[in-house]
């Protein structure tokens, strides 16, 4: 009875709520992309309270960034494309579903735990271990702030390599902490308020570095980390309530990466017998 209360509330009453609290920000000084509107303001959200939270959509200050990025770069998802969505935002669900051709896989895995977060055909998927995708699979891979989650965070970028297609893109977004070189990590910390002090969130069980590119390239990637400057004009930072120290996080599967791979595997083989 209280999930379906719940279900109600989410379907019924949330929208009305939103669209009135758009109406009561209403202004000029930032815009969303996502949902087409202005206001006088974002709103406070997160641990830090930090001003980026739409007051209609909810959109931070990571989705708008890449709602922008899709616009101005039609290409990157369009008819025809495989496309794994990791965690799938309801904004950009809605956004993928519009589009005729395009092969989407919603995925996450605590979608059995928290049903009711997550669109309705989400399927269960744990990065970590993807014995059910098989190799060379997507085009695209949108995985944002999920990694800082994850206990086995290398064995998850290795799986999100090995389902990428040859030449297919992947956005594996992580927040970077400004001026660390070396990504911060200590196990002792356990509580959710510790977390919440040390690394951001409560949930986060890392700080990523200026050493979370390397990471990347540890497991074969290419990668393309774009500052937000060169993406955004400054007023449009501002207006967007965007990060100005956040990168773009680009990582490519390339040919020569997959042939070295290959290349290592049948010498491995090739040194079996002459061991044996």
């Amino acid at each position: 009875m209280r999930l379906f209360a719940k279900r109600l509330l989410k379907q019924f009453a949330l929208p009305v709520y939103l669209r009135m609290r758009g109406m009561y920000y209403h202004g000029n000084e930032v815009h969303c992309p996502c949902c087409n509107s202005s206001f006088s303001r974002f709103l406070p959200t997160g641990v830090n309270r930090r001003p980026a939270q739409c007051p209609r959509c909810r959109s931070n200050e990571r989705d708008r960034a890449l709602w922008l990025y899709l616009d101005r770069h039609p290409d990157f998802i369009r008819p025809g494309k495989k496309l794994l969505h990791i965690g799938p935002e309801t904004l950009f669900y809605n956004r993928f579903k519009k589009v005729k051709g395009l092969h989407y896989t919603p995925a996450d895995k605590f979608v059995k735990m928290f049903e009711r977060c997550y669109p309705k055909d989400t399927l269960f998927l744990d990065i970590v271990d993807m014995p059910e995708i098989p190799d060379n699979t997507y085009d695209v891979i949108l995985c944002s702030h999920v990694l800082e989650y994850i206990r086995e965070d290398d064995q998850a970028m290795r799986e999100l390599f090995r389902v990428l297609k040859p030449d297919g893109i992947a956005q594996i977004q992580v927040p970077i902490k400004p001026g660390l070189k070396v990504t911060h990590e200590d196990d002792t910390i356990t509580t959710a308020a510790e977390r919440a002090a040390v690394f951001g969130d409560p949930g986060h069980i890392r700080f990523y570095g200026a050493d979370y590119e390397s990471k990347l390239l540890a497991q074969g990637f290419e990668t393309a980390f774009t500052p937000f400057p060169q993406l955004f004009a400054p007023a449009e930072i501002k207006r967007y309530g965007l990060v100005a120290t956040d990168d773009f996080q680009l990582a490519k599967k390339s040919v020569a990466a997959v042939q070295l791979i290959q290349q290592i595997i049948s010498c491995q083989l090739l040194w079996v017998p002459v061991l044996l």
